[in-house]
């Protein structure tokens, strides 16, 4: 073992004699480098980006909605019309019944029944429906009107694909598209 020893020994002493040392001045060892911190730099604009975005998810959805309230309608275009069945008031018979034959002659006298009022229904015309579940609309003679709206005397009841039901204090019209 002294052997071993022996030579580890000289080995070790060769080293130190062959070391030269480095001229200048003595350097300190690395530091381990320090983790980056991310911090607000990342957040900024990644709270800005989603900001803008439902910013014109907003604007987009707005638009949709006006649009369906005010749809734009093609002058060229035709809409099939529909005229409301004329209602006419039931008429009222007048019937006298001869009075039991007085003792002395009695001159009788007709009276002239009162005329009765015609009310005329305002014209109305089914121009077009845009129909989507919950918010509905028609052109009625020219107007836009929504289920719940009132229009030249009459309430809007319904709005379906196919027709709209308006109703006032004494009679329902309803009112359908025809077909070409």
């Amino acid at each position: 073992m002294s052997l071993v020893n022996d030579a580890l020994r000289r080995a070790q002493d060769a080293q130190k004699k062959t070391q030269p040392t480095a001229p200048g001045p003595a350097l300190r060892p690395a530091e381990p480098a320090a983790p980056e911190k991310h911090g607000v730099g990342i957040l900024v604009p990644v709270i800005i980006l989603i900001v803008a975005i439902g910013g014109l998810i907003l604007i987009l959805q707005g638009r949709q909605k006006s649009e369906t309230r005010h749809p734009m309608v093609d002058a060229k275009t035709t809409t099939p019309t529909v005229s409301a069945p004329e209602t006419k008031p039931p008429v009222q018979q007048v019937t006298t019944t001869p009075a039991p034959a007085p003792a002395a002659p009695v001159a009788v006298v007709a009276e002239k029944p009162t005329p009765v009022p015609v009310v005329s229904a305002p014209s109305l015309k089914l121009q077009a429906i845009f129909y989507a579940p919950g918010h509905s609309s028609a052109i009625i003679s020219g107007k836009t009107v929504h289920a719940g709206d009132t229009f030249k005397g009459y309430r809007v009841a319904a709005i379906t694909q196919t027709g709209a039901t308006l109703v006032s204090a004494t009679q329902t019209n309803v009112m359908t598209l025809e077909q070409d």
